[in-house]
């Protein structure tokens, strides 16, 4: 059902839907909680600038009334008199015109001689009256700082805002102070909740003792209290309250506090019912928005149905009908566009197989169409050949001359081949290899054909005034009963390789080409796999201590054991190490062996040095060294048990890694020997850079000693020029007595050959050793 289009695309609109609304609630929910957020903050803020202005107010207008009434003569002048009646009068008219609760009046000597307190009855009227301290003395100390007191005065449980000011005669002496306040009350806490919203009050806390002194609304509840009482006393908050508070003072060892609350979920309930009011719509959107996705699936699916019916039709092999649908101009292009395509179809189905069995740069046959040309010959048993061409020095063409006119190049040579034979299948493989295929071609008539073809091919071309010669050289192979176009292109590919070492210009397929080639590709996979099953084995050929005249050291000489051919001569198998990235694993084998058989020989008393050859791409490795020295370090050997043997032309490669390796070899004491000495091309200022020990005089110059004067001319200036540089000699080919004679008469420190022994495997070099008169 889920694979159905339409049902896929009602489910994304769904899933579309619903994270839009997902999102929609989500963020709508974090705007209204910063919102009640930031309006709680509005809130606090603006209770605390209204307080601050209102209590700010009070004070200066309580001030500068004071610092007005002061200044009254008449005031003055009742106040000096001493008529207390007519001051008390006087005072209460001053207090009158603020409206200020309370008015005092305090002499020289500190007595209150006036103090009126306004109170309202029952019926709201104002009712004046002294002061429970009039005449009483003041409770303040009197002195110059007098307008400095605490600017709260309680009086009768009544808690007054007061501002005093002092009264002077002529010369500015003080003569009394007067002073008017605000009560601190129900009232006011009142007017604070009609500005903020807020509860409003105020109260008084001294240790355990709390007292409210006034409070907006009725009366405080216990709960408010308590929640009230702990904010300000502990600092607690509740969650579930918005809480301001603001200490104002010390009165009569008393600390003052104003307090501001209200419940979060009353001043948050307008935010609360326009979040709900969201939530409904959102919620109300969610049928009506399933049953337009349902709408629109089907409307959209119904003419891709139509599409799908005629697409049927038009598989069927109707490529000639019209696609029409009655639907948006979209999908009437999309008919449109089916029926160019099914107009396109065969054309490029056409175009397709000619890519795929052409060559998309010469347009002749490529491999592809090689084969499906050839393979119904095959089949039919007609005698056919195979011309194998390479284009030779294209490589130089394209880095010298560009690619662009490397490509012109192999365009005028598809150009030629097409004119020579209109009867031949004429292909490009690859790069510069193109193919002939001939059918029904006899074998006699070749030699001249290829005649003909260098001729044809070797005309001069010329490109922008580039004068080219072309020439190719060719393998050919001939059809032959049960052999297939891929083994006829391999043998055609084994003739060319076979042309080209030849530096012939073309060779024809013939067995015995073949049969090396077959081999060493079989030796490159075996090789490995010999490495690993130890299908290898060590031959030792003796080295004699011509001074002591015994048998000191062994070259050690890998030999190949395989299972089939039996012994693999190194010369056959070592070139294919080499050149096949294995030679490294070929000689860490050899090494390893060399160091077990050193065991051997140790446990049945034979002190022997073990030479081991190494080559060019042993030293390209750095890791090798570091190998070597570890290897012999873990298998306890020294290293003066093992030489190692490194030829000239290793060490021409590349001197300067070769030194740098050879160094460190030397550097760990190891006995470094260059092999074959003066067949390869190292000169004299390199050999004297060689940190090697010894020189090995290739056999070339030893066999035929005693009969060649130039070869007893060379071998003693080697001998020379090594023991003036330091180095030991080696003898190689020592095949007779008078030889070995010789060169014991010239000091050279070690002889080799055949007249000593042959490479002998382990238990026969330990036989001829016992045997020996060098033992």
């Amino acid at each position: 059902m889920f694979n159905r289009l339409q049902t896929r695309i009602f489910a994304f609109f769904v899933l579309v839907i619903i994270a839009v609304l997902a999102l929609s609630f989500w963020l709508s929910y974090q705007s209204n909680q910063r919102l009640e957020q930031q309006y709680v903050a509005n809130q606090l803020e603006v209770a605390s600038l209204v307080f601050e202005s209102q209590y700010d107010n009070r004070n200066y207008y309580l001030a500068a009334f004071a610092s007005t009434a002061a200044k009254d003569f008449g005031l003055k002048d009742i106040f000096i008199d001493g008529d207390n009646r007519s001051f008390l009068v006087a005072l209460n008219n001053h207090r009158s015109r603020i409206n200020a609760s309370l008015a005092m009046a305090v002499s020289g000597d500190g007595t209150v001689i006036g103090q009126l307190v306004a109170t309202q009855d029952d019926l709201g009227q104002e009712v004046v009256a002294l002061g429970s301290e009039q005449h009483a003395p003041f409770r303040y100390q009197i002195d110059t700082e007098f307008d400095q007191i605490s600017p709260f005065y309680l009086l009768d449980d009544k808690l007054y805002q007061i501002k005093f000011s002092p009264l002077t005669s002529g010369g500015n002496s003080v003569i009394g102070w007067v002073g008017f306040g605000f009560l601190i009350g129900d009232s006011l806490a009142n007017s604070l909740q009609k500005l903020t919203g807020l509860n409003s009050g105020f109260m008084l806390i001294e240790q355990d003792a709390i007292s409210h002194v006034g409070h907006s609304g009725l009366a405080i509840e216990q709960h408010d209290t308590q929640l009230v009482t702990q904010y300000i006393v502990k600092d607690q908050l509740d969650n579930d309250f918005i809480l301001w508070k603001q200490f104002l003072g010390e009165v009569d060892n008393k600390s003052l506090h104003a307090y501001m609350y209200k419940s979060r979920s009353d001043l948050l309930a307008s935010l609360e019912s326009q979040w709900l009011q969201q939530v409904a719509v959102l919620l109300l959107m969610l049928p009506v928005s399933l049953l337009l996705a349902f709408w629109i699936s089907g409307t959209i699916t119904r003419p891709i149905k139509q599409l799908i019916d005629q697409a049927r039709f038009i598989a069927k092999g109707n490529y000639h009908s019209n696609v029409s649908v009655d639907s948006s101009v979209e999908l009437q292009q999309l008919a449109s566009e089916f029926t160019s395509m099914q107009q396109a179809i065969v054309a490029r189905e056409q175009a397709i197989e000619h890519q795929a069995f052409h060559d998309p740069l010469t347009n002749l046959a490529n491999r592809n169409q090689l084969h499906r040309v050839c393979e119904p010959w095959i089949e039919a048993g007609s005698s056919m050949a195979i011309c194998l061409i390479n284009i030779r020095r294209m490589t130089e063409v394209n880095v010298t001359l560009g690619h662009v006119v490397g490509d012109e190049v192999i365009k005028e040579v598809a150009k030629r081949l097409c004119h020579i034979n209109p009867n031949a299948l004429a292909c490009r493989l690859s790069g510069d290899e193109f193919v002939l295929a001939f059918k029904e071609f006899e074998r006699s008539t070749f030699d001249a054909f290829l005649a003909m073809l260098q001729v044809q091919i070797g005309q001069h071309y010329c490109y922008k005034d580039i004068s080219l010669h072309l020439q190719f050289t060719a393998g050919v192979s001939f059809s032959q009963p049960g052999v297939d176009i891929v083994t006829l292109l391999r043998q055609a590919d084994t003739a060319l390789q076979h042309a080209k070492m030849n530096k012939r210009d073309y060779q024809i397929y013939d067995a015995n080409i073949d049969k090396n080639s077959i081999e060493r590709f079989q030796l490159i996979n075996e090789l490995k796999e010999a490495i690993e099953q130890n299908q290898l084995v060590l031959y030792y050929q003796p080295k004699l201590n011509l001074a002591q005249q015994k048998i000191t050291h062994v070259e050690a000489l890998v030999r190949w054991i395989h299972p089939k051919r039996g012994i693999i001569p190194p010369d056959t198998f070592i070139p294919i190490a080499e050149k096949t990235m294995q030679m490294d694993a070929l000689t860490r084998w050899v090494i390893t062996e060399a160091i077990t058989q050193y065991h051997r020989w140790q446990a049945k008393g034979i002190d022997m040095c073990i030479a081991v050859n190494i080559s060019a791409e042993n030293l390209k490795d750095e890791q090798f060294c570091h190998w070597v020295i570890d290897t012999l370090a873990h298998h306890s050997v020294p290293v003066s048990a093992l030489t190692l043997e490194i030829t000239e032309d290793a060490v021409v490669s590349d001197p300067e890694l070769a030194i740098k390796q050879l160094t460190l070899l030397r550097n760990n004491g190891l006995t470094l020997s260059i092999d074959d000495y003066g067949t390869g091309y190292s000169s004299l200022a390199q050999l004297k850079q060689l940190p090697v020990d010894e020189l090995k005089i290739d056999k070339s110059f030893v066999q035929k000693l005693l009969h060649t004067e130039a070869d007893q001319i060379i071998v003693q200036s080697t001998l020379q020029l090594a023991h003036n540089l330091g180095l030991k000699v080696v003898a190689e080919g020592i095949e007779d007595k008078e030889t070995l004679q010789w060169l014991t008469e010239r000091h050279c420190e070690m002889g080799q050959g055949f007249y000593l022994s042959r490479p002998l495997p382990e238990l026969q070099f330990n036989d001829w050793l016992s045997q020996s008169e060098f033992n």
